[in-house]
């Protein structure tokens, strides 16, 4: 039994040596090289060495430059997506624009129609005088389509003022913002002959007074064009925000927001004076 034993553990061992000597031979290379083998090595060696520094010198170049290539192509696609935002903003904008004007137009032609106004010019303002405040612009139509001196401006906010300068196919207006504007009002209330007069300052507020100083005027009430002298009665000008009553002072002054705004008139409608002078707008 021994003796058996024995010569099983012998053939593991030399089964394992066996083994052992197989793995060497396919790790390991030949013990000796040929002459002619070790020339040619002795030459390609440092070809070799050469070739892979400078494989490794080219892609330490061209890595930073492929990177820098690939951040320029995101940044161009962030700058597409930018520019891209920009056309909907834009979009956007001019649709609320749109939508605006063609509430100021409804505004406008409801207006024309209530006073029984159907001979009017719709304009566009093509520039305006320095400063915050559109007291004096320019509009795109002018005896050509029967526009005169002082025919009357509004928007469908309310007046604006009149035009003082005719051309052929322009015309100049002046706002009632300007100092040099100066217009007649009545109070919007039951009291009829609560008449006075308002001036632009070239500022926020217009500035003016009651003619009769028996008479009342309470802040929040609205004025509205008179009849007395060039505009025709009935047009809205604005809300009254301030009364100041001085002791010194015989007449009270009173301060007025214009129901239109000023800093952005874009389309009016200008009643021409032959219209307006028949009739008032009542």
């Amino acid at each position: 039994m021994f003796n058996v034993l024995r010569k099983k553990i012998m053939i593991v061992t030399l089964v394992t040596i066996i083994i052992i000597g197989i793995i060497g031979k396919s790790y390991g290379g030949r013990e000796k090289i040929t002459f002619p083998e070790r020339q040619v090595g002795s030459v390609i060696t440092p070809v070799q060495k050469f070739l892979y520094m400078g494989s490794n010198f080219i892609y330490e170049i061209i890595q930073p430059l492929t990177k820098v290539w690939k951040l320029d192509k995101e940044n161009e696609r962030l700058r597409e997506e930018n520019r891209e935002l920009k056309k909907k903003i834009i979009f956007l904008t001019l649709t609320r624009q749109e939508k605006k004007d063609l509430e100021n137009l409804k505004k406008i032609l409801n207006y024309t129609s209530e006073k029984g106004i159907d001979d009017y010019v719709a304009c566009n303002v093509i520039a305006k005088d320095p400063g915050n405040w559109f007291t004096m612009f320019t509009i795109d139509a002018g005896s050509n389509k029967g526009i005169t001196k002082n025919s009357v401006v509004l928007n469908g906010d309310g007046l604006v003022g009149l035009v003082y300068e005719v051309g052929q196919n322009w015309s100049k207006v002046i706002s009632i913002m300007d100092n040099k504007s100066r217009v007649s009002f009545e109070v919007l209330s039951v009291d009829e002959n609560n008449i006075g007069f308002i001036n632009g300052k070239g500022k926020e507020n217009l500035v003016g007074y009651l003619i009769d100083p028996q008479k009342n005027i309470d802040v929040g009430e609205e004025i509205i064009t008179s009849g007395l002298g060039i505009y025709p009665r009935g047009i809205l000008i604005g809300k009254v925000v301030d009364v100041i009553a001085k002791k010194d002072e015989l007449l009270k002054t009173v301060i007025v927001k214009p129901a239109v705004n000023f800093k952005k008139i874009d389309r009016v409608l200008v009643i021409p004076k032959k219209i307006h002078s028949k009739r008032g707008l009542e």
